[in-house]
């Protein structure tokens, strides 16, 4: 009979241990962004998220829904911040609907509570969820941001570095204003982020106030992980960014050096021309006189 107690144990705490370890496992993803704030037919989205939001009661079920609409959201800005020119005002009319969506979530959190529910617990799973949302953000704006660099450094490994060769100055120039803003746009990248980021925060913060206080403790130190990772990245990329910009510019300088020196070859053949020209005004001068 022991032994089958024993044996018991062990199953369930096998099965207890493979659960936790799943649950530890298990990632956010981004959904389908289906049709985008730049889109004609967006209204649609908009039309069955309204539906979806009418026909949901419970005041958890409705909380919940702002998660995955907050989701969506995202999913939209990653679609748009990876085409070649992002229209500003899409990006815009997603980043305010995400923040819509957490405000709102936040307001029936506080409601719950007014009516005389106990909202700790559910706060805090809400609030977990909403920042597992939020890094997601930060991956979609640092990747986005990754792949100018790198379609800027292959630019500048490659076709400057033949124009350059070639001494086309056209191309040259060309080259180094489309490497400019590229910059631009990684730049405005991370502003973009900072921006949201910002509001996403006050917005949260609503909801992490109804966590009890370790709870909130404990989110105020798995924020200062996160936010360490991403300065990490951060630093990471804008060490890339010097390296390429040192490598640019020494380039610029050595065809400056380039151009200075053929200008002052020019200059001394210009002197040895004007003197040649003035040994021979003499030589004539020379002449005259002797006649």
């Amino acid at each position: 009979m022991k032994k089958i107690i024993s044996a018991f144990v062990v199953v369930v705490g096998l099965f207890l241990l493979n659960t936790a370890v799943q649950a530890q496992e298990q990632t956010v993803d981004l959904p389908s962004a289906g049709f985008t704030p730049e889109s004609s037919f967006y209204f649609l989205d908009r039309f069955g998220e309204t539906l979806l939001q009418f026909f949901t009661f419970d005041y958890e079920a409705k909380a919940k829904l702002q998660i995955e609409l907050a989701g969506e959201r995202i999913a939209e800005i990653k679609v748009m911040i990876e085409k070649e020119d992002p229209e500003t005002e899409g990006i815009e009319k997603a980043k305010s609907l995400l923040i819509a969506n957490v405000a709102y979530a936040a307001e029936i959190v506080n409601q719950a509570k007014v009516s005389g529910k106990d909202v700790t617990s559910f706060a805090k799973s809400l609030d977990d969820e909403f920042d597992a949302r939020e890094e997601l953000l930060d991956q979609t704006f640092l990747e986005a941001r990754k792949k100018l660099l790198a379609q800027r450094k292959e630019m500048k490994e490659k076709l400057l570095s033949e124009a350059q060769k070639a001494g086309d100055e056209t191309a040259v120039a060309l080259l180094t204003q489309q490497l400019v803003d590229l910059q631009n746009q990684a730049d405005f990248l991370i502003e973009q982020k900072d921006e949201i980021k910002k509001d996403l925060q006050t917005e949260k913060l609503k909801i992490e106030q109804e966590m009890n206080s370790e709870d909130q403790d404990l989110d105020e130190l798995e924020k200062e992980d996160a936010l360490e990772d991403l300065e990490d990245e951060l630093e990471d990329l804008e060490e890339d960014e010097d390296e390429e910009f040192e490598d640019l510019n020494d380039n610029e300088l050595e065809d400056e050096d380039e151009d200075e020196g053929d200008d002052e070859d020019e200059d001394e053949d210009e002197d040895e021309d004007e003197d040649e020209d003035e040994d021979e005004d003499e030589d004539e001068d020379e002449d005259e006189d002797d006649q």
